[in-house]
Formats: C-alpha cells, structure tokens, sequence
C-alpha cells in the first residue's frame, strides 16, 4: 500500500474489521470459499454480543451519522452484519462484492481433514506455499488487488460521508489481505489469526505531509 493511499482522509478514521460469525460450515470444518452456509446458533450470539460492544463504544458517531456499516454480501457476512446493525442501531449494511470470501478452487466445500488425506503431495505443497498451491483458488496477486479495491472503496465512502467510523463485515481468508496490504506484504505468510467475530482497528490519522496508519487493535475475540 503506498504511503499516500488514505492521504485524501482529511479527519481521523477507525476502520473497523470483522470476520463474520461462526457458521455452519465453520462448526463443521468446512473450506466455504464462496458457498453459501447459514450462520450458527452461536454465530449468531457472537455477532449479536460484538454489536453490543460497537454500541457502547460508537454510540455518539451513530448518533452524529458519522458510522458506516458495510459487508460482504455472502449470506453468513451478510447475517452477522444485519445482526450487528439491529443490536448496535447502526444504518442498514451496505455490500461491497470485494469484500468477499477468496475462491478455494479444488479444495471448495471440503473438509480439512479431507483435503489433507486424499493428497498428501498437495497438502505439503499447501503447508509451504498456502492457497497459491491449490488448484482453481484465487492467486495471492489477485487477493492483494482486490483488498486493495475494498481499502478504496471504504476509504472513499469515509471522505464523502465525512464519518469517523467504518466498520466492514468479511471472511477470514479476505481479512488476512486486509492486513496485508497494510504492511505491502505480498505472500501469504506470515498469517494473522481470525476468530469468528474477531475484530482488528486500523486507526488512519493525518499527520502534517502524510498520515499516521496503526494497528491498534488486532482479532479482539468477543466471548458468547
């Protein structure tokens, strides 16, 4: 990410990111990519509790219309960001396609123990080269682009809005290309951890010729 990225922020912003609750794939260990898998009973407690934790702490920029809520629009980012904006009185969601979940090629819809059994030689290949060994899944170079597009369309929606506070509702595998990006990091690892409803802070402030980016918060988990 250039140094100049968020240089058009003319105020400070918390840029808010969070993995979706845990759903019914993510209980039964599944690669969801891109299908579709509802959120858990308990998917559904984490997403009501962190709405809960945005409404003490972001009261006054809801109040002031200085918040904006925006998600993937995959049915369990879509659901937790729902549930997060009626707990927490934000505005409805607004959905951003680049916030959606990588594609996982060969491996979508499998369990992980199931990829790591039915080929050994892949699964090596995995453990040192990550997704861009997976047939069929979305390249890192592709993922460092599109976090790079969300990061824009986030930081644009601030400037126009003149808000504060931008939360955005994604997936684990995306997430890690948020905060990639951040650092310019190009590879996959070193990997960050990202607990369902975990939520990391990026806090952009400007500061004299340039601005000042810091991660103040990373994967803040919420107990349920």
């Amino acid at each position: 990410m250039k140094a100049d990225f968020f240089a058009s922020l003319e105020r400070a912003v918390d840029f808010y990111v969070i993995r979706h609750g845990q759903s019914e794939g993510n209980a039964a260990g599944i690669l969801q990519g891109r299908g579709e898998y509802s959120l858990s009973e308990k998917g559904r407690a984490q997403a009501a509790a962190r709405g809960r934790g945005l409404k003490a702490k972001l009261a006054d920029a809801v109040n002031s219309g200085r918040a904006l809520l925006f998600s993937s629009p995959l049915g369990r980012a879509r659901i937790t960001s729902e549930i997060i904006a009626e707990t927490a009185g934000f505005p409805a969601p607004v959905f951003i396609e680049d916030l959606r979940e990588m594609e996982l090629g060969l491996w979508s819809g499998k369990r992980w123990e199931e990829a790591r059994m039915e080929d050994a030689a892949l699964w090596d290949r995995f453990m040192a080269h990550s997704w861009d060994a997976v047939p069929g899944a979305e390249p890192s170079a592709g993922l460092y682009g599109r976090a790079l597009r969300a990061w824009a369309a986030l930081r644009d929606a601030a400037v126009q809005c003149r808000a504060e506070k931008v939360i955005a509702v994604s997936h684990g595998g995306l997430i890690q290309w948020l905060l990639k990006t951040t650092f310019g990091c190009r590879r996959w690892f070193p990997l960050f951890p990202t607990a369902n409803c975990g939520l990391s802070i990026l806090r952009v402030e400007p500061a004299g010729e340039g601005v000042c980016t810091q991660w103040n918060v990373l994967n803040e988990r919420v107990e349920v």
